[in-house]
């Protein structure tokens, strides 16, 4: 696949409120390594774990390969994934936090959740060297370095079961991955002034609620000095 670094100067990178249109921003983008490797960063969506490849907004990737590596850590086991296109990429799984035995511990840690409280990636067994597994998960950065972090994980059993998966990499590139994506210059101003709309409803709604609050607050200083 093209590396989407090189794309046109032409690009045009729709405001996030236009995501809902694009082919990829909400679904599990079939990539291999070298894909996300190349995804570009824009510094308008910093902090939002959004890559792009051409201008396609791309968060939620999926991928497979061999699991090459293993690396364990207190809160989180990191799978090194070989997927043959001439890169690896680490997969981040997180783990659930480990207590020491407490008699009286009142508020024990959902197990299903990791240190930070969220979901744990559900897999369908045990993981290790040599499996093909397939993964989904968001995009992140670590040290410069491109990583998923796992949702979920599924083994892929068969030959058949890959080469399903080569075959939705191959359609994704060919239907959407190839061409830039493009919104119609209507779209973008209807969509514009609908988000514009919705930002001044918010600041009204802010507005009141605080005159509101200004006023209780008055009236209950008010009420005190009597």
């Amino acid at each position: 696949m093209a590396d989407s670094g090189s794309a046109s100067p032409e690009l045009e990178f729709y405001p996030q409120f236009c995501f809902h249109l694009s082919p990829t921003a909400g679904r599990w983008c079939h990539l291999q390594a070298t894909d996300i490797a190349a995804l570009t960063f824009n510094p308008g969506f910093e902090g939002q774990d959004v890559y792009f490849y051409l201008n396609h907004p791309i968060k939620w990737a999926r991928i497979a390969g061999v699991v090459v590596a293993i690396q364990e850590f207190a809160h989180r086991i990191i799978y090194t994934i070989d997927d043959s296109s001439g890169a690896t990429i680490e997969c981040v799984v997180a783990t659930p936090p480990q207590y020491p035995a407490v008699t009286n511990y009142k508020n024990p840690r959902d197990p299903d959740t990791s240190a930070d409280g969220k979901p744990l990636p559900k897999t369908d067994g045990p993981i290790d060297i040599g499996h093909v597994i397939d993964i989904k998960g968001g995009i992140s950065v670590f040290r410069n370095v491109r990583q998923i972090r796992a949702e979920k994980i599924t083994h892929l059993r068969t030959t058949e079961q890959e080469a399903v998966f080569w075959q939705k990499i191959a359609l994704l590139r060919k239907e959407v991955l190839c061409r830039p994506w493009v919104v119609d210059p209507k779209e973008v101003r209807k969509l514009r002034s609908e988000e514009r709309r919705k930002s001044q409803e918010i600041e009204a709604d802010g507005a009141r609620a605080g005159k509101q609050e200004e006023e209780a607050r008055g009236r209950h200083s008010g009420g005190g000095r009597g």
